[in-house]
């Protein structure tokens, strides 16, 4: 079943609204709308599966899921420009989708406020997912710092080494001689 092609009417502010109709496809943006949703799920996804590759440490794990995710940033921000240029084309300038919906009939008004609201809410699933993942690095690199650590100490047989691993000659001194008779 085909939907019925809709627009929105739209003139600037204080335009002889005749001579300058600007028309807004709203099934066009219900779509470009459709798609941030579908991206942003997988944007989830992927910080979820960056938050598990990082608990077992997978290197390989971690740059596939980075270029994975580049990808989808930059469907991402091809959408959102597309999405910029027709409304910018149609309407003559930047509007908020907020202020685009205050020209929309009432059945567009409720079938692009519900794709506004759940674009809305898995952003914040999003930018949820990445502090998770960012939290989760940072407890990685603290473990490694802490293992260097330990390893530094334990290779300082001589006392040579700071426990950051940083040469501290003021803890002790090293007397070493070399037997140059075989």
């Amino acid at each position: 079943m085909k939907r019925a092609h809709h627009t929105l009417q739209l003139a600037p502010q204080g335009s002889d609204r005749r001579s300058n109709d600007r028309t807004i496809d709203t099934n066009r943006l219900d779509t470009m709308l459709g798609e941030l949703e579908t991206e942003h799920l997988a944007l989830i996804e992927l910080a979820k599966a960056h938050r598990d590759a990082l608990s077992h440490a997978s290197v390989h794990e971690l740059n596939e899921i980075t270029m994975r995710t580049s990808e989808v940033l930059l469907r991402i921000a091809e959408i959102e420009d597309a999405r910029r240029a027709m409304i910018t084309q149609s309407y003559g300038s930047m509007a908020s989708l907020d202020e685009l919906m205050e020209h929309f009939n009432t059945n567009d008004r409720d079938r692009i406020g519900q794709r506004r609201t759940r674009l809305r809410e898995l952003i914040v699933r999003v930018k949820d997912e990445q502090d998770a993942v960012r939290q989760a690095s940072e407890n990685l690199a603290d473990h490694m710092r802490g293992l260097i650590k330990q390893v530094s100490a334990s290779l300082s047989h001589a006392g040579t080494y700071s426990r950051g691993g940083a040469v501290d000659p003021s803890r002790s001194q090293v007397v070493s001689s070399l037997d140059l008779v075989q």
